[in-house]
């Protein structure tokens, strides 16, 4: 037996008996009703403190002006308020699950209950006070509580009936009071669990997990930085470990559609890599590293990429294209949400320009660009996936302010909302006008609309455009251009029947201003001899020769000159295949040509002049961030040197066609003026001019003009 005094039953030291104190009956749960609610209370004590007694002192006073106040830390007295304040029970600081007892009651509603009687009997040896036998009053008179929890199982209800009958309970108990456990739940003991106590793992916060925390807050749940087993780890609450709850059926409990969910009651899901984004940032770091054009890196990739499927390789071409044409306003973008944005490394920029991308360009949903951008550095870069974590999301905030300013009135704002470099878009406006300058940059970011050349050598238009009708794409035909059609749906170019098309020579892709330009470079009359500078890969040979076959019923003799022999080569493979016989490749400087070639011994010459490619960028988005201002002061000063030496191999009566596909004054008419104010260019007439204006769904821009040798 224990010592009884007046006041109530105070348990062995160290234990926290009950003492007038909040009993236990749990994991650091207070006594009582729920949400610290006493269920009686101490009797008035009117009594002196017995001599000797050190275990505490009963601070006196009036009748309820003070309660019973513990001494020492263990002896689990209650404190009952400072003296004369007569504060009731639970009126202190939050209890543990951070309910207060200021709350509002019903009237009538009562914070104290019946006084405890004198306690004559054993004491249990379990912490949280007395607990006697089953069946037999605790403290005097029945208790009016028992199941803790309200009628559907949920937290923080009120007492219900009390749940024993006085016999003993033999049949499952429930160790785990949570919320997210349910009673018909089974736990089926894995052959390599062991259920032993191990080290605490801290757990991430609910609020900060759970799906529902992220619908609230209007943000998605980000996934955890450190997977742990939280089997045999308890958290640091000093809850019970959570168990591998497998149930019944396909459903998992704790989501309402039976599938896996976040937070509480399920595992996150590993995020899975999409292979577009991969192949897209494979293709951005050869370009890189190479100096490439997307164009030509982009097929073999996309091969590398075994089952890759039609969608996401589409969708690796747009996002190469898209971050290539962006790029120094994505490095901008990046830079702003790095510390140290020089530390970064080039192959986690690759990654993270992906993600900037997607989020200022596509309007792609943050959590998506976010979890794939974090499995994105992770690939090529594990190390690096915790602060790609923080920078994206960084980002994800940052990209709701872009282009941070007013586009109408700030020119660099404009410039950044556009993606171009601010000196190219100042260039552009000086030469064009604000509103055909910011027109063309708009249009620069558009995708490219397909056109087609059929060859007449080979095939007769009305047949090409059955096989597109039937492959699924309408065809629009040009109206100033012959054999010239819009492709209204390019995905019917990997159709096998229009593939077909392609393989045996009956069409070639091109621009329907460059196939104005090559029906522009083909006189009238009868040509004998042709001259091509700057042939490339005969894309140009291929357009002449078919307006050739319009307008005199077979191929022109033709010699193609350009300063690579490879192109060459290539360009000889080309014309075969597409039925042409009649050309000649030539390696040789086309500024010293004359050296080559006779002089006045061409009745044609076309100097498809290379050039800055302004008026392309749509289709060669590397050019807009390489390019600089001196660049093109040299390339208008080569392609003077070209048109000059070429007018040289011009018969008289013959004609003389220059091009670019640019739209700066520099490279076109300047080059053309400063041609024509020298003696031998006043020999020359201008007959017709081209200037294209790029629209977003029309051709690209283009430049061009013939002149005819008039002696």
């Amino acid at each position: 037996m224990t010592d009884q005094h007046q006041g109530g039953y105070r348990g062995a030291a160290g234990r926290g008996g009950n003492g007038g104190g909040p009993r236990r009956g749990g994991a650091g749960r207070p006594a009582g009703g729920r949400d610290g609610r006493s269920s009686g209370g101490y009797k008035k004590y009117d009594g002196k403190k017995p001599s000797g007694d050190s275990r505490g002192g009963y601070r006196g006073g009036k009748p309820g002006e003070g309660g019973y106040r513990g001494g020492k830390p263990n002896g689990g007295g209650y404190r009952g308020g400072k003296p004369g304040e007569g504060k009731p029970y639970g009126s202190g600081k939050p209890s543990y699950n951070g309910r207060r007892d200021d709350r509002d009651f019903r009237d009538g509603d009562s914070r104290g209950g019946k006084p405890y009687k004198k306690f004559d009997g054993p004491k249990s040896d379990r912490q949280g006070g007395y607990r006697g036998k089953l069946g037999d009053k605790s403290f005097g008179d029945k208790r009016q509580g028992g199941y803790r929890g309200s009628k559907d199982g949920a937290r923080g209800g009120q007492r219900g009936p009390k749940r024993f009958d006085g016999k003993k309970y033999d049949g499952p108990k429930k160790f785990d009071r949570r919320d997210d456990r349910r009673d018909d739940r089974r736990f089926e003991r894995r052959d390599d669990e062991h259920r032993t106590q191990t080290p605490a793992v801290p757990e991430r916060s609910v609020a900060m997990t759970s799906p529902r925390a992220s619908s609230r807050f209007g943000a998605p749940a980000p996934a955890p930085a450190v997977e742990h087993d939280a089997r045999s780890a308890r958290d640091d609450r000093g809850q019970r470990p959570r168990r591998d709850d497998r149930h019944q059926g396909d459903a998992r409990r704790g989501s309402r559609d039976g599938g896996p969910r976040g937070g509480r009651g399920g595992r996150p899901q590993p995020v899975k890599l999409s292979p577009g984004r991969a192949a897209a940032c494979e293709i951005g770091r050869i370009v890189r590293e190479r100096e490439a054009f997307v164009s030509e890196v982009t097929p073999s990739v996309i091969a590398k990429h075994e089952g890759i499927s039609p969608e996401d390789a589409a969708f690796a071409t747009k996002i190469a294209r898209g971050v290539t044409s962006t790029l120094g306003t994505l490095d901008e973008f990046i830079d702003r949400n790095l510390r140290s944005p020089e530390d970064i490394q080039d192959d986690v920029r690759d990654a993270l320009r992906v993600s900037a991308y997607e989020l200022l360009f596509l309007g792609k949903d943050a959590y998506a660009a976010v979890d794939q951008g974090v499995e994105l550095v992770r690939s090529v870069q594990p190390k690096a996936s915790g602060l790609a974590n923080s920078v994206l999301r960084k980002m994800s905030t940052s990209a709701k302010k872009f282009p941070y300013g007013n586009p109408d009135l700030s020119l660099q704002v404009l410039a950044r909302s556009q993606a171009f470099p601010l000196w190219f878009a100042k260039r552009l406006m000086n030469e064009m006008g604000l509103k055909q300058a910011t027109d063309f940059m708009r249009a620069s970011n558009a995708d490219a609309p397909v056109f087609i050349a059929v060859n007449p050598i080979k095939a007769d238009e009305a047949e090409v455009v059955e096989v597109f009708d039937q492959a699924g794409s309408l065809m629009e035909p040009s109206a100033t251009v012959p054999g010239c059609y819009l492709v209204k749906d390019a995905r019917v170019l990997r159709k096998p029947a229009v593939r077909a098309l392609f393989e045996n020579g009956s069409v070639c892709v091109s621009d329907e201003s460059a196939q104005a330009i090559a029906a522009l470079a083909c006189p009238e009359g009868d040509v004998e001899a042709f001259l091509e500078i700057g042939a490339g890969r005969g894309t140009k040979t291929i357009l002449v020769q078919g307006n050739a076959v319009r307008r005199f019923g077979r191929t022109v003799p033709m010699v193609s000159v350009d300063d690579h022999a490879f192109k060459g080569e290539l360009l000889a493979k080309r014309a075969a295949a597409y039925g042409i016989q009649s050309v000649r490749p030539l390696t040789a400087d086309a500024r010293k040509l004359s050296e080559k070639l006779p002089e006045a011994s061409f009745d044609a010459v076309l100097v498809d002049a290379p050039c800055s490619g302004a008026g392309t960028m749509r289709r060669h988005p590397e050019i807009r961030w390489r390019l600089t201002a001196e660049q093109i002061e040299e390339m208008a000063a080569i392609e003077y040197d070209l048109l000059a030496e070429a007018a040289k191999m011009v018969k008289p009566g013959g004609t003389l066609t220059y091009a670019t596909c640019t739209v700066f004054e520099a490279e076109n008419s300047q080059v053309v003026d400063r041609f024509r104010r020298t003696k031998f260019g006043e020999a020359f007439e201008i007959e017709e001019t081209i200037a294209t204006t790029l629209s977003a769904s029309g051709a690209d821009a283009h430049y061009a003009v013939r002149m005819k040798r008039v002696r």
